[in-house]
């Protein structure tokens, strides 16, 4: 292993330690004294709670002091005329995919009834609640970037000299997955009710996490920027996954309360899948392009 790549791993392993010291050991030590459900969803502990979800963007800063790295090539580049459409593909994809997947899963396990559908929902309420995603999930972004500007602008930079773009791919959304692991183990996203709880619910998080990486990792090589990444986050986490069970699910009960259970899950992750592959597949082909380092 070269000098420069023994470097990189140095960095990447520093960081993952500051990356899931600052977020694990705060969740471990409120799941144990006040319990998940009181302080994960009120604002009760937010002193505590917030600066966890910036636990990955801190890990890069430090990472970056203490090796003395410096502060440069940071990809947070707006540069919003230049990569308008990458911007656009992060703000809408996410819904497109929730749509596309409910799509998939009536097909497999329900039926389409349109009345059933009109009488939940009027279409001033689905117009109202697909406006709120869209005009509420970039504001989320300041949020999100708390992650992404440590998973895409700073893990994946070092790992993938390493690795590669797939080795990335995989191991970094292994790696992210794993690190919500002990809000996994509280119920967060599967709730406790399945078999094989709680490992099968961490791999169902990994394997999210695997398939949205691709995502983020090729929005952020696109532009340079974190931004975009950090849009199509929190598209994901305020509303845009859910847009599509919220607005044509009619076959599984009450929309608002429904839980796949893991095949109906991976089903409703196929979408994702194949943009997954997509982006993939376009970073490896602009990967070819760029001559070797010693060219």
């Amino acid at each position: 292993m070269s000098n420069e790549k023994k470097l990189c791993a140095k960095r990447l392993v520093i960081y993952l330690l500051f990356a899931f010291g600052l977020a694990w050991i705060p969740w471990i030590i409120l799941n144990k004294t006040v319990g998940y459900e009181e302080w994960f969803t009120t604002n009760h502990y937010a002193l505590f709670a917030i600066p966890t979800l910036y636990a990955p963007a801190l890990a890069n800063l430090l990472t970056r002091l203490i090796t003395r790295e410096g502060f440069s090539d940071m990809k947070l580049h707006l540069r919003l005329k230049r990569h308008w459409k990458y911007y656009l593909a992060a703000w809408l994809l996410r819904p497109l995919l929730s749509v596309l997947s409910i799509v998939l899963f009536n097909c497999v396990y329900g039926y389409w009834n349109w009345a059933e559908i009109r009488e939940r929902m009027t279409f001033a309420e689905g117009l109202a609640v697909v406006l709120s995603v869209l005009g509420t999930g970039p504001i989320g972004a300041f949020n999100t970037i708390g992650e992404e500007f440590g998973w895409r602008a700073y893990m994946n930079q070092k790992m993938e000299p390493l690795l590669g773009t797939v080795g990335t791919v995989l191991a970094g959304g292994i790696l992210w997955g794993v690190w919500h692991a002990p809000l996994t183990v509280e119920g967060h996203n599967f709730g406790k009710d399945y078999p094989g709880y709680p490992y099968v619910g961490i791999l169902l998080m990994s394997i999210s996490c695997i398939l949205s990486g691709a995502i983020l990792m090729w929005l952020t090589k696109r532009t340079d920027s974190v931004y975009p990444a950090a849009v199509y986050h929190s598209m994901n986490n305020n509303g845009g996954a859910a847009l599509g069970v919220l607005l044509l699910v009619n076959s599984i009960g009450d929309p608002e309360t429904f839980m796949p259970d893991t095949v109906q899950f991976i089903v409703l992750l196929i979408p994702t899948a194949i943009a997954a592959a997509i982006t993939l597949a376009l970073m490896l082909r602009e990967r070819k392009k760029v001559p070797p380092a010693d060219s």
